[in-house]
Order: structure tokens, then sequence, then C-alpha cells
């Protein structure tokens, strides 16, 4: 069909081709990086409050760049403003919780097959990590592993195989229970199986293992690909001449902020929430912070919480009824612009996943979208407490709309 600029947006959603083609230091992707110049995820702070495990990342990334010997160190750079700081939104990437991006750390590459690239840092793991915050000897051991081994071992596998089709991912990941935001299980699985013969080829016997091993024993694995595939997805949309769709939903942990198709790079903000978090055992409420992180992507391109019915076993991890998950799918729909021919569940009849979030059927119905979120200690370095169904605020899609209607 002939596709009109009304229509340019659900069109692109809905055809846009993504492949995973490298694993790079961010510095060789990004001049966004350098020293003491690091990306983070969510809006951009401007004069916001510091959250506790955004904080404890960057004291992380300091002596993981050789900045900073100690956390005091680290924590006294911090302090004196000797750190210069960006979105990673506003520079092509997106990072999952606390999202920041150093010079060495390695980026999973992102590219569609109409021009657009992104990136993200790689999933280091469950556990205590610098995303949730944490600054720990193992912690940045691992981190230097990752520069050092995994990321020049999985480019050279990625590039064996010729690239990962991301879009053929998500749709088996669908079919297979995730739902390619916070359950990565079946995803993981399937690129472990795509690379593996090629990180074999690719490594001495030593680090093929410890690779191999990092992939296995880690079922966010995928995350990292997924959410710089939909950043590249949604970047491709925000290009486009219709106004009204949701391009990017993320948070810093004291502002949460969207970006919207024809409304140019500005973010429309609101305070960032906590949700009703399902808790791990041990922690309470008052242990978890705001919702941080970048990784709502997924849910712009018709992933997460809105293919919530393919992936009945999330809600053990974010909270939910798997009984009720289509009606709650069925529910979004109704802000969005139409169905995905790509992401079909099975469950539903193979029937697509809503894509196309629109600002004003938001403001209109009152219905606001809805994310799967893990949430962080409020204390630098103390990990991960739990996680949440998260129904997002109103007010900056009804700020949206208006801007767009004026």
């Amino acid at each position: 069909m002939t596709v009109t600029a009304a229509g340019a947006a659900l069109e692109a959603l809905d055809s846009v081709r993504v492949m995973a083609i490298g694993v790079r230091p961010a510095r060789e992707v990004t001049g966004s990086v350098g020293v003491r110049r690091y990306l983070h995820a969510g809006p951009p702070l401007g004069a916001a409050r510091m959250i506790g495990p955004l904080r404890g990342a960057l004291i992380g990334a300091l002596m993981l760049e050789g900045e900073a010997e100690s956390p005091e160190t680290a924590a006294r750079i911090l302090d004196g403003g000797g750190l210069d700081l960006a979105s990673c939104h506003d520079n092509g990437g997106v990072g999952a919780l606390a999202g920041v991006v150093t010079p060495s750390m390695p980026v999973v590459v992102m590219e569609t097959d109409r021009g657009s690239q992104a990136f993200s840092p790689l999933n280091e793991g469950l556990g205590r990590a610098l995303r949730f915050g944490s600054y720990d000897p193992e912690t940045l051991e691992r981190l230097r592993w990752m520069v050092a081994i995994a990321g020049p071992v999985l480019d050279a596998a990625i590039s064996q195989v010729g690239g990962l089709d991301m879009v053929d991912l998500w749709a088996e990941g669908l079919r297979r229970g995730d739902e390619c935001h916070n359950r990565n299980v079946a995803s993981s699985a399937a690129v472990l199986g795509h690379l593996a013969p090629a990180i074999v080829a690719a490594a001495d016997r030593r680090d093929a293992v410890d690779v191999l091993s990092y992939i296995a024993a880690n079922p966010h694995f995928f995350l990292a690909l997924s959410i710089a595939a939909a950043k590249a997805l949604s970047d491709a949309v925000h290009r486009t001449d219709d106004p009204g769709v949701v391009t990017a939903m993320s948070s810093n942990g004291a502002s949460l902020g969207i970006r919207v198709s024809g409304a140019g790079d500005r973010w429309f903000l609101t305070d960032s929430p906590t949700g009703e978090p399902k808790l791990f055992e041990g922690y309470t409420p008052a242990d978890a912070s705001p919702v941080l992180g970048d990784s709502f992507i997924a849910e712009t391109v018709g992933l997460g919480a809105f293919a919530l019915s393919a992936a009945p076993a999330i809600v053990s991890f974010v909270g939910g009824d798997p009984l009720t998950s289509s009606e709650t799918v069925e529910e979004l729909r109704g802000i969005c612009r139409g169905s995905s021919s790509r992401f079909l569940v099975p469950s539903e009849g193979f029937r697509g996943t809503p894509i196309g979030i629109d600002v004003h059927k938001v403001a209109t119905t009152g219905i606001a979208p809805l994310a799967n979120a893990g949430l962080a200690h409020r204390e630098p370095g103390r990990g991960q407490v739990g996680a949440c169904l998260l129904r997002l605020p109103l007010q900056p899609f009804a700020e949206a709309a208006a801007f767009l209607a004026a």
C-alpha cells in the first residue's frame, strides 16, 4: 500500500528491520563519551538530584576507567562537578537502570535498513551489577573481563554469523514465552544457540568456555540487544513526519520523560514514580528507589507489558495476573494506532501486539501505558530489590498531546 505521512509511524514500526552488527567499545560507536564524559539513562539530569543507584554506578564507572582508585576518590570527583554527563537517548543509545556508558564499556550495536544505529551496554548478569549501583571489587572485575574478553569475542562471533536479525529473534521470543523486556530466558538461549559455534571459533578454549558460561548463566543477556534494537526502531519512527507516536519512555530516577514523533528532541517530564513493587524476600517498599532506566523503550515498539499475554511466567517477577494478561493487553490496544504483523501472541490466536502508542489517545481515554520495570535499592551498591508492573504517569502524555495540538 501507499503510506502517507499520517501512517508513516505505524508503517515504520511494522516494517523496519533491525540487525545486531557487533559489540564495540563505546568510544568507537559514539563521540559523546570520553575522559570523564559519560552517558546515563533517562532524560537529561539538569539540576535534578542524583539518586543512589545512579550515583553508585558513576562511582564504579570512574573506577572502571581508572579515573579513581577508590570509591572515596570517585565520590569527590562527582561532588566536585568533575564529571560531564549526558542522556543516552539524546546520543543514540539506551541503558538499563542506571544506564551508565563509559568509553571502554562494550556496547552492542544495532543497525536498521533505514540507516539508523543505536547501542546499549552489554548486560552484566544477575546479582550485584553496575546498573543497580554496585561498585564492589567483584562487579568491577566482571566489567574488566567484559571489556577485555567478552566484548571482543562477541563482536567476532556476531560478525562471523553475519549479524543477528532482531525482528526474527523478538518474534521467536514471543512464541517461546518471553515478552522481551523483563523476561528474556528463551531469547537469551536462542542467541546462545546462534553464536555458540562462532564463539568457539573466535576464542581460545578458556575464553570460549567463559563467554559461553557468561551467556548461559544470564537469563537477561538478551535485554541489552532487545532495548538497543528497540531504540534503533523507535528512532526510525521518530524521524517520520507523522506526529503523536511515543518514541521513548525513560527515567533517570528523579524525572520520567517521554519523547514523541513530531516534537523534535523535546522531553515531556514528570517526577519518577516508584510503582507498586513486587519485592524480593527481606526488602520493604521503603528500600526501593524510584524507577530508573531506558528499558521502557521495549514497550514503545510493542514488547514488554504490551506483550504481557505472551509471557505468563513474567507475573511471578513483576506482579499481575496471568489469567487477566490478555485483558491488560486489550486495554493497551485502546491507546495504540494498530497491531503488529510481526510480533504475534500464540495464546491470542496469533494476534499481533499493540504498537504505536498515541499521546492523543492516551490523553482522551485517560489510560496510561504500562511498563515492566526492575527496581534498585535506594542506596548505592545494594543491588536489585524487586520489580513492578508500572502504570506510567499521565501527565507527560497529556502535555505532549497538548503541545502537538497547539
